[in-house]
């Protein structure tokens, strides 16, 4: 554990974060896979936690804005989450922030992919299912294949 190996780490944590804001969890990752020291990478890390330059609330605010704008459910965008071990504070934090209308997401999502009525039972399910794989939940779901041509 030189300075060098020090100097190393920080530079590559600078570099990834000012792409985009990352998980401690998805540096930890990068930085084990670019072979560095466990124990230096997480002592170093957590330097940069700790002055502010790596926030897990900050990363999961930008990733639930951005799922939300990709059309994803809320489902979807907590398990993308837990999977990349974000504390679920720090995720229902994000999501009464950005305050979204999950209603209105889910029949924006579904207009956004199909343009015309379900020709039959066996298209609405297909239809039914993409939305539960966006992440959204039973009642949105609903709601959006009801109310998406009503006007027609």
């Amino acid at each position: 554990m030189t300075d060098a190996d020090r100097k190393i780490i920080r530079e590559t944590l600078t570099m990834l974060l000012a792409r985009r804001e990352h998980s401690q969890a998805e540096l930890m990752v990068k930085l084990t896979a670019r072979e560095f020291d466990p124990a230096l990478s997480r002592t170093i890390l957590t330097e940069f936690t700790e002055r502010g330059w790596q926030s897990d609330a900050r990363f999961a605010g930008s990733f639930v804005r951005q799922r939300v704008g990709k059309g994803q459910g809320e489902a979807r965008i907590r398990a993308e989450l837990r999977m990349r071990q974000v504390a679920d504070h720090f995720i229902q934090q994000a999501l009464d922030e950005l305050d979204v209308d999950w209603f209105a997401a889910a029949l924006t999502t579904y207009q956004r992919k199909y343009r015309q009525p379900a020709a039959d039972w066996k298209e609405q399910q297909k239809r039914m299912r993409y939305l539960q794989y966006k992440g959204f939940n039973g009642e949105q779901i609903r709601f959006a294949c009801e109310s998406a041509f009503i006007d027609e």
